[in-house]
């Protein structure tokens, strides 16, 4: 076998693992409501900074992700899951477990008011913020600004980057009734 026959040989073959395949299959459905997705979501990853030297750790290493457990949790218990299991579409600004955390150690319970205003009508992509009123389900508006080449809605950043090669906060998590962008601080009204 000769050189260019061999050539001839991976070109076509690794042009094929680019054709579009013959049972493509087209769905809308995600099998999976914000509730659900909530639950799962993997949020930012977080490292452990100074508190890591005195248990040997660097740094920079990985301690764990910031997810989105207590903020499902809290939907149950007021009873705002209930209104998320409809058709939508809503948009959900999902506070992480750290910012609930705090937002009860410092302010208060995280009632079902608390957690209405972090949900809007309508499907609203992340780049589409600037845009669209954002009305909450407890009848507030939330407040979209641009500072330091970062977006905000109130004073919480939405796809906030993190250090390192860690998983950011994630956006525009695609859900069957709507889509999930996360904050790193519960929102309220100003």
């Amino acid at each position: 076998m000769n050189f260019s026959t061999v050539v001839f040989c991976l070109a076509a073959t690794s042009a094929a693992a680019f054709a579009p395949s013959a049972n493509v299959r087209a769905s809308t459905m995600l099998d999976a409501s914000i509730v659900d997705t909530l639950a799962s979501l993997e949020g930012p990853g977080q490292v452990w900074g100074a508190d890591g030297i005195a248990v040997g750790k660097e740094e920079a290493d990985l301690k764990g992700y910031d997810n989105f457990g207590l903020f499902a949790a809290r939907l149950a218990s007021t009873g705002v899951a209930a209104n998320l299991a409809g058709a939508g579409p809503f948009t959900v600004f999902a506070p992480t477990d750290t910012a609930i955390e705090s937002y009860e150690t410092t302010v208060g319970p995280f009632d079902a008011a608390v957690a209405q205003y972090c949900i809007i009508h309508g499907q609203v992509a992340s780049g589409a913020v600037s845009s669209t009123p954002l009305n909450t389900l407890s009848g507030g508006t939330i407040a979209y600004s641009r500072k330091f080449r970062k977006d905000f809605v109130n004073d919480a950043i939405l796809g906030e980057k993190t250090f390192g090669q860690f998983s950011d906060f994630p956006v525009d998590v695609a859900c069957d009734n709507g889509v999930i962008h996360s904050i790193g601080m519960v929102i309220t009204p100003q």
